[in-house]
């Protein structure tokens, strides 16, 4: 009971201090922007009118729906290629030599070669370039952090329980989730960030709808008010997947492997 109400009470004062900062940040943008045109430093109060304006004319909430999808699409498309990836080249060394070049290749170059090339490859596609940016992007972080998981179990584990004939589910269960789970949970998180941001990257540059298109709308009519209202959207997306997915996940993952 002690140990709750300290838990919640610590939590509490994350929240509290959290929320200063915030406040901190927004005083502090409220002020500079007095002294600059808001065609260069929009206030808090004229982001806000266009952030309604958006909401009010639909197109917030479509043109997340459709960013996120592209997000979620792209990586769980990399999440599934690098378990595979993973579960192929673990203790084969020829695979291992083959794959992990290229892997390294891919992650090397960057994001606007990529988008570059997917554009010229698909073209002003509304899925296909975003999706493809993604994958790329999010494919060689999910292939290291799963290879790694696998790499941490124990094979005197996996020996001791053919030995004794436990069954697959149960060899699964008490030996290989236990140490893949974090490191799962891990990848789920890096990957979406990456995901998230290279999404709206590929919108930016090569698609006509998300919110990246919106972004690039807003910035080529000089609408900085916009701009503003929609990297508050990009924030608050966030904060909304990592507070209210991920970080419930890594509780469930650490207590699960624990």
């Amino acid at each position: 009971m002690a140990i709750s109400i300290s838990r919640r009470k610590g939590e509490f004062q994350k929240l509290a201090i959290g929320t200063a900062g915030l406040l901190v940040v927004f005083a502090c943008w409220s002020r500079l922007a007095e002294n600059y045109h808001p065609l260069i430093l929009p206030s808090p109060h004229e982001t806000g009118k266009a952030l309604l304006a958006l909401w009010k004319e639909g197109s917030l909430v479509s043109n997340v729906l459709v960013t996120l999808s592209r997000t979620l699409c792209g990586c769980s498309l990399a999440l599934f290629s690098g378990f595979a990836l993973a579960v192929l080249t673990k203790g084969t060394t020829f695979w291992q030599a083959l794959v992990r070049p290229i892997l390294t290749l891919i992650q090397i170059i960057p994001p606007v070669v990529w988008t570059v090339l997917a554009v010229i490859w698909f073209g002003i596609a509304d899925h296909v370039a975003p999706v493809f940016l993604i994958f790329v992007v999010t494919l060689p972080v999910a292939f290291v952090s799963f290879f790694s998981g696998l790499d941490s179990i124990d094979g005197q584990l996996v020996e001791m329980a053919a030995v004794y004939r436990c069954s697959r589910l149960k060899t699964i269960t008490e030996i290989y989730l236990p140490a893949l789970i974090p490191h799962f949970v891990s990848t789920v998180s890096v990957g979406i960030s990456f995901a998230w941001k290279a999404a709206i990257f590929a919108e930016f540059m090569g698609s006509t709808t998300g919110v990246g298109f919106a972004l690039s709308t807003a910035n080529s009519n000089l609408q900085t008010e916009k701009v503003f209202a929609w990297v508050l959207v990009l924030i608050a997306v966030m904060l909304v997947c990592e507070y209210g997915l991920l970080t419930p996940l890594r509780r469930r993952a650490a207590r699960w492997s624990a």
